[in-house]
């Protein structure tokens, strides 16, 4: 006689309830969904075509902030500041990690742009948002509500003249033992696209030299690991990445950061009007091409941390 393979059947496997962090992790995936809506729609009925540039970059790297958030633990009810956060910046990624409970706020130098950050939260449903006029370098703590769990930067941190000085300010804004996250470009290497397209390294040098021109310095976003030794941080990871992006929106958005640039450009010297507008032409050409893929800059991630003690 053969065997018999019937398996003995066991008691029914038990259901447990789902965990607390499952329940949170299930709801912050409905609020980025949510959220991630709301932001293409702001940017489809968007006209200003500069704030529809910022927020369409913030959209696309929504995820890339979230993967390097998740990997200092940022916690629901943290409180935390997004410097220089332009019309959106992070403030919906960050708003969506702390919570209802938790508290973000955003400061930007430029009204205007406060103005439209405050709007954009608005429309977004950002209860838990709060945009203020100010520079990170002379604002008073005091009147921003911290100290702060977490600090965020992206873009910001390489237009700074005094990045050592300016990190120093960013540290002063924390608790001890908080975290400053930033994702900041290097110089090098350019955008890339596929086929290449020459103009991508040429107008990423231009927006370069004309930063260069009004005093950042050369390599500040390279020599940001140094910068923040100095600065009082410790370095607990460093990583890099970019993203790929559908050629004709990724060509626009370069053609459209290029073109933000022109007056900065031909006020210091750096390009003439005909030649801003031949590299914005290019690239937005490019965009109806037949190409596979752009690339973003190149990011630099650092995740550092203030020391609990002195």
């Amino acid at each position: 006689m053969g065997r018999d393979r019937t398996k003995a059947r066991g008691p029914p496997p038990m259901s447990f309830p789902p965990s607390r962090s499952m329940l949170l992790r299930e709801v912050q995936d409905n609020m980025t969904e949510a959220v991630d809506e709301r932001v293409k729609r702001y940017i489809l009925d968007g006209t200003d075509q500069d704030l529809r540039r910022l927020l369409s970059i913030s959209q696309e790297s929504a995820e890339m902030a979230r993967t390097v958030l998740r990997r200092v633990g940022v916690q629901e009810g943290w409180s935390a500041i997004d410097c220089g956060c332009g019309p959106l910046g992070g403030l919906a990624v960050i708003a969506e990690m702390v919570g209802p409970s938790g508290r973000v706020v955003g400061v930007d130098f430029s009204e205007p742009t406060v103005q439209k950050a405050r709007s954009v939260a608005s429309t977004l449903g950002l209860s838990n948002v709060e945009v203020v006029q100010g520079d990170i370098n002379d604002v008073d703590p005091a009147t921003l509500g911290g100290p702060f769990d977490l600090a965020y930067s992206r873009l910001f941190m390489m237009h700074q003249q005094d990045p050592v000085g300016t990190l120093r300010k960013i540290a002063a804004l924390l608790r001890p033992g908080g975290w400053l996250v930033a994702q900041e470009t290097l110089r090098t290497p350019p955008p890339r696209s596929h086929p290449d397209v020459e103009a991508l390294g040429v107008y990423w040098d231009l927006a370069h030299r004309v930063m260069e021109r009004v005093g950042v310095p050369y390599g500040a976003v390279e020599d940001l690991p140094r910068s923040a030794r100095e600065a009082g941080f410790e370095i607990v990871g460093m990583s890099g990445q970019f993203w790929v992006m559908d050629p004709a929106l990724g060509f626009d958005l370069h053609a459209s950061t290029m073109a933000a640039a022109r007056d900065r450009a031909t006020q210091s010297g750096v390009a003439s009007e005909q030649e801003v507008d031949e590299l914005v032409g290019t690239l937005r050409a490019a965009g109806g091409g037949e190409y596979g893929w752009v690339a973003s800059p190149f990011f630099l991630d650092l995740l550092l941390r203030k020391p609990l003690t002195a």
